[in-house]
């Protein structure tokens, strides 16, 4: 076939954002037809008449330059508007495919069983499932992002995890008839995969290894949360917060030029002391001293960037001492 148009993505070896942006931008192209994708190393950049400063970087036919790993969304649109086409329709198979449930399950198995996920679009703060449902359903996140939480009984929100693409949500259900005992609620547009649990526990019958997949993102999950829950009986609060921020930053982060890395969810200030423990007004101080020593930013789009290597305490303890030394 004859391709019409030829993106380059300049990557470097033994690079793991390189390894991140080759999937993203092959899954990101497959809905447009006619362009292909030319892989480089860095190196050759140079010699191809390009500057290249960053890697990962993919060079678009209309000059755009995209550097780091954006999300899939991102990319779509950012392809969509560089090629003048309209963004590709999401495809269920693919992203069951991608799904680490799923993870070594071959495509034509999934293709026999896709039907038996319906398809849902949540708006931001629209709630998937409250706390006293019933648990009928098993979810997997296709894009967006779930915040699991919890209330209290004075009416206060504690923040149990929250869930990017790919992961899996509402489990329990699986292994125990049992009501909801967190709420979960999108934290921004969200498309979600969910099947019954009568046809998922069908499913494991025929695929016993969907089981252990399952039974490991629970205990991953379970792990994450006891270490959350050490931290709010012993950590201060700053502590809570350069955990919270690394832990975001490493789940779902996107790595940007400078090392810089970009947590693509629009968390407010509230939804972060959730997360923490804490009141939004003590939320709020500890980040204006993490801005103060460079540590944390807020992006364009409302989203916080971070220097993973200055969210450690005592890198960050240095970093706040000259800040005020200067002041």
């Amino acid at each position: 076939m004859v391709m019409d148009l030829c993106v380059t993505l300049y990557v470097q070896e033994h690079c793991r954002f390189s390894e991140i942006a080759r999937e993203r931008v092959r899954a990101a192209l497959l809905g447009f037809e006619h362009v292909a994708l030319m892989i480089r190393d860095v190196s050759l950049a140079r010699r191809d008449g390009f500057s290249v400063t960053a890697v990962p970087t993919l060079l678009l036919p209309n000059g755009t330059r995209v550097t780091g790993t954006p999300s899939l969304a991102r990319l779509q649109k950012v392809l969509a508007e560089a090629l003048g086409k309209q963004p590709p329709m999401a495809n269920k198979v693919w992203y069951l495919e991608r799904n680490r449930v799923f993870h070594g399950v071959p495509r034509e198995e999934i293709e026999k069983y896709a039907h038996l996920f319906r398809e849902q679009d949540y708006r931001p703060k629209e709630i998937v499932f409250s706390e006293g449902d019933l648990g009928d359903a098993i979810y997997l996140l296709k894009s967006g992002h779930v915040r699991l939480f919890r209330s209290t009984d004075d009416g206060k929100e504690l923040t149990l995890a929250i869930l990017g693409p790919g992961d899996v949500f509402g489990e329990l259900a699986l292994f125990k008839q049992t009501h909801r005992q967190t709420f979960a609620e999108a934290v921004d547009a969200a498309h979600i995969c969910a099947a019954s649990v009568e046809d998922f526990t069908d499913l494991m019958g025929h695929r016993p290894e969907l089981t252990m997949m399952v039974a490991t993102e629970m205990a991953k999950r379970r792990q994450d949360v006891e270490t959350r829950i050490a931290g709010l009986a012993y950590g201060s609060i700053k502590l809570r917060l350069l955990h919270a921020l690394r832990h975001l930053a490493r789940e779902h982060g996107e790595a940007l030029d400078g090392g810089e890395v970009r947590i693509p969810i629009r968390l407010s200030h509230q939804e972060l002391a959730q997360l923490i423990g804490t009141s939004r007004e003590t939320c709020t101080l500890e980040l204006g001293k993490l801005q103060m020593a460079g540590a944390v930013r807020v992006g364009d789009d409302r989203c916080f960037v971070v220097h993973p290597e200055r969210l450690e305490p005592n890198v960050i303890e240095r970093l706040v001492s000259r800040v005020f030394q200067k002041k």
